[in-house]
């Protein structure tokens, strides 16, 4: 019978071609079980003091509210949040509130036009 392909295997095949890798398909062994290509681990190279001056930076941080709100996040970073937590003990809602105070620190045009926009709404409703 002709080669048959599935669906992923033509996919993959497409992407190869368009990233200009090898057409070839993976070899087999002798138990003809395809041979995986295991992905390479990525070596990011992380300045130790820098590392050290963010962890250190989040601990530090006042969080002082009171508030609480529910908020969804995707998978990925709640992995990324939960790996985290497990090698730096830095909870979860510290980085988010991290994160949305650097946001709005480094957007200060941002906290202008929201008040902008609710001077206008007000306005327009008198």
């Amino acid at each position: 019978m002709s080669e048959i392909k599935s669906l992923a295997d033509q996919l993959k095949t497409r992407l190869e071609e368009q990233k200009g890798l090898s057409q070839k398909s993976p070899g087999t062994k002798a138990e003809g079980k395809p041979v995986r290509n295991e992905p390479k681990a990525k070596t990011v190279a992380v300045d130790p003091k820098r590392l050290s001056d963010f962890l250190s930076s989040l601990q530090e941080f006042n969080m002082d509210g009171q508030e609480k709100i529910l908020i969804r996040i995707d998978k990925r970073t709640m992995s990324k949040l939960r790996q985290l937590k497990s090698a730096s003990n830095i909870d979860m809602s510290r980085v988010i509130v991290f994160s949305l105070d650097r946001f709005l620190k480094s957007h200060p045009w941002l906290n202008e036009y929201i008040s902008q926009t609710l001077k206008n709404m007000t306005h327009e409703l008198d």
